[in-house]
């Protein structure tokens, strides 16, 4: 005890550097390996609120795969380099010569002066453990994108600054945010071979294959930012979500609620996870998250798939619900927005009771199970509403919300060959066949005929009911896949030059200065 009385600085600094291996390890093992620097970042900054509405089955294998291990590994670390150097101070000749001879060897190789240093210092290891977690999550990324600052003001259209339309027939939306769907997902496959998508296929619309994911927004929180208002969820972003005034960060939501939709957004678990339904209701939404639904239902049991994820209710409750809400919205004759964000196809997975499941012996077959029970509950919701004529003058989009993390594909560092699902139910003409999060919001409006003939920009997007020959997508669509592009530095240059807030709820007009002349 003394002895560690005398090393507590060493143990501390030691128990912090092998948490951040450890951590590194599994984060990596947790959620994949291609976890980015921004999803980091917000979770730090999110900090206990974000941990504890966290589900349960990673807090635990938290605790015991970086907490208690670091504890272990720098006790043992510290008693073992305290024998080390007793070894090398001593003098005493060992009863066998053999083992004179090893000795000398050990103190002349392994404590040396240079290998003691480098090796058995407290210091110099949080160095090479601080190294690792920074390469390992593309922090340097950060710092070299955010060194170099290019001005592209053009790839920007303000949303707070557009003149749109007010249709005489508004439209209802239904946008659809389904857990780490992806077109890979059809490489899943049980002994029947039938794709895990062909509910998915299904639902009514027309499919985008080539829909890549934009910058930083590899999470929930960070697809639904990125694909309702337009623009990367960058570290300048999440710092300040539910801090930046909606004039700023001017939303679908936001254009919608000015023009009276009844606005509801649906989540499966907390509302209070990764401050999620705090962002929502600041853009417009009520929230209808997994304790209200409960409630409402009076759902009193959980099951093991249930509390196996954030203690999330069933796709199918979700939806059981939404139809009740949506129903007495539609017979008041009200204009909606419901967005939605399921859970079932989150590892672990969740099979709603509707479904009969084949075979779960393994994480591939649970996946596939789950992909094709959550595409089965998702379509018979859409055909209900069909048939209560609900989706007469609706637009409906449904979609991944990132793509699928973990080894299930085998194609995890491949990501520029992978592609989000997406699919738009709209009697508008599609004019191009490739996207990415930043052109959802504007291609929604412009289905809603809310968007401006004379603009089919919002954020960076731009609608897939863009005329390709009018404008030039490849070229805007390459410069806003660059991190090195939209960094950091440049949202917050941009988010810096807006207007100042207005309460009328009308255009700002051609005096307000323009955010997409960025000086």
């Amino acid at each position: 005890m003394k002895f560690f009385k005398k090393n507590i600085l060493n143990f501390l600094i030691l128990t912090f550097g092998f948490f951040i291996i450890l951590l590194t390890l599994w984060i990596t093992k947790t959620f994949g390996k291609n976890v980015y620097y921004v999803e980091i970042l917000y979770n730090i900054h999110i900090g206990y609120e974000g941990f504890k509405d966290s589900p349960n089955e990673y807090k635990i294998s938290f605790l015991l795969y970086t907490i208690f291990p670091a504890f272990v590994l720098s006790i043992i670390f510290l008693f073992a380099g305290n024998k080390f150097e007793q070894i090398q101070n001593s003098n005493e000749d060992y009863k066998y010569l053999w083992l004179n001879k090893y000795i000398k060897i050990f103190k002349l190789v392994f404590l040396s002066k240079f290998i003691k240093i480098f090796l058995f210092n407290s210091y110099i290891f949080l160095v090479y453990c601080s190294l690792f977690f920074v390469f390992q999550f593309g922090f340097f990324e950060y710092f070299e994108k955010n060194a170099r600052y290019e001005d592209y003001p053009e790839l920007y259209k303000n949303p707070y600054l557009i003149k749109y339309n007010e249709p005489a027939n508004q439209k209802n939306l239904i946008l659809f945010y389904v857990e780490s769907l992806e077109y890979d997902v059809s490489k899943l496959s049980n002994n029947d071979k039938s794709d895990p998508l062909e509910f998915f296929n299904k639902i009514k619309g027309e499919n985008i294959y080539n829909f890549k994911h934009g910058p930083s927004t590899s999470f929930s929180i960070a697809g639904i930012v990125a694909s309702q208002c337009s623009l990367p969820f960058n570290v300048v972003v999440n710092s300040n979500l539910n801090k930046i005034p909606k004039e700023k960060l001017f939303c679908l939501s936001d254009v919608l609620a000015r023009q009276n939709y009844e606005q509801i957004f649906y989540f499966a678990v907390d509302g209070k996870f990764q401050s999620t339904g705090p962002f929502k209701k600041k853009h417009g939404y009520k929230v209808n998250d997994a304790n209200v639904i409960r409630r409402d239902l009076n759902i009193t049991e959980k099951s093991s798939n249930q509390s196996a994820w954030g203690e999330s209710v069933f796709d199918s409750d979700m939806l059981n619900h939404a139809k009740q809400e949506m129903i007495k919205i539609y017979e008041a004759g009200k204009k909606f927005n419901f967005t939605f964000k399921s859970s079932d196809t989150h590892h672990p997975y969740g099979f709603s009771p509707d479904c009969i499941l084949g075979d779960t012996s393994n994480e591939s077959l649970q996946a596939y199970e789950a992909y094709k029970c959550s595409g089965k509950v998702i379509k018979k919701f859409f055909d209900d509403l069909d048939n209560l004529g609900i989706l007469e003058n609706t637009v409906v989009v449904v979609m991944g919300d990132h793509l699928a993390f973990r080894d299930l594909f085998g194609s995890l560092n491949k990501i520029e060959n992978r592609n989000l699902y997406f699919k738009i139910y709209s009697n508008k003409k599609i004019q191009r066949s490739k996207m990415n999060h930043f052109d959802v919001a504007p291609t929604i409006l412009d289905a809603l005929e809310i968007l401006p003939n004379n603009n089919k920009q919002f954020g960076f997007g731009v609608s897939l009911f863009q005329n390709e020959k009018k404008f030039d997508y490849d070229k805007h669509y390459n410069l806003v896949m660059r991190y090195d592009i939209l960094s950091n530095f440049y949202l917050r240059r941009l988010l810096k030059f807006v207007p100042p807030a207005r309460t009328d709820g009308l255009d700002p007009g051609p005096n307000a200065k323009m955010i997409a002349t960025i000086d």
